[in-house]
This record gives C-alpha cells, sequence and structure tokens, in this order.
C-alpha cells in the first residue's frame, strides 16, 4: 500500500556508489523518483536539492562531505532547511548531526519506506515559517 504522492522526489547523496545505485532502484522500484548526487558533490546544496522533497543519505560516506552538505542546507534557500534528511548508518559511523533522522544500515525495504513516510508526514504537517511581508 502506497501513501506516497506519485510525484515524491528523494536525492541521495552518495548514488555513485554501488549501494547508492541499489538504493536509486529500489526506491524508484516504490514509486518515487530520485535525484542521485555523487558522494563528493560540486555545486551548491540547496540547487543540487531543488524539486527533492526528502535527501536520504547512503551509508559509509565521508563524515566530512555528509557534514559540510548537510550543514550547507538552507544557507542559499531557507525553504530548503526544512527538508528532511535520513541518514543511513552502519554500527561502525558516529551518530548522524543534529536535526538528521538515523536509520540503522543495512536494514528492510520495508523499514526504509516507513521512515521515509514518516518524514515527509512531519515535514507536511508542520507548520510553514512566517515568510516576509506575511502578517
Amino acid at each position: 500500500m502506497r501513501h506516497h504522492h506519485p510525484a515524491t522526489t528523494i536525492a541521495i547523496l552518495g548514488a555513485d556508489t554501488v549501494v547508492g545505485s541499489a538504493l536509486c532502484a529500489l526506491l524508484e522500484g516504490h514509486g518515487y523518483r530520485t535525484a542521485p548526487l555523487d558522494a563528493q558533490p560540486t555545486g551548491v546544496a540547496d540547487e543540487l536539492l531543488e524539486g527533492a522533497h526528502l535527501l536520504l543519505l547512503a551509508p559509509r560516506l565521508d563524515e566530512g562531505a555528509r557534514e559540510a552538505f548537510v550543514g550547507a542546507i538552507g544557507k542559499s534557500d531557507p525553504l530548503q532547511a526544512r527538508t528532511p534528511v535520513i541518514a543511513l548508518s552502519t554500527p561502525l559511523e558516529k551518530a548522524p548531526p543534529e536535526g538528521v533522522i538515523g536509520v540503522p544500515w543495512p536494514c528492510e525495504t520495508k523499514a526504509l519506506v516507513e521512515r521515509i513516510e514518516a518524514a515527509l508526514l512531519d515535514v507536511s504537517s508542520a507548520p510553514a515559517e512566517p515568510t516576509a511581508g506575511t502578517a
């Protein structure tokens, strides 16, 4: 049973890895669109996330690159700061950065899809930030 909107796009940081490629295929098989991003992306994070509803961090990414990318979200486009982020983490990796949802890796597909759905639901039900000029 699918709960997500058919146009839901998930950006995957680390899609240039074997696991990242598999995640793209897996999520596309569940009806999501994917936006693959290299593990060492070049460009502005907010521009790379344009059109994405969620960012998924593939497991075993370079910690510095992961933290730099997540830390840059919302710097040039404050609306991107609302993009939920899920980090797939092995037991050997440090805890994800603050505000990032940690999911143990490996995990069952069902568990991953449930976490994605919950994160998307949380952000869609959260009150929008007031914008300038709104009374």
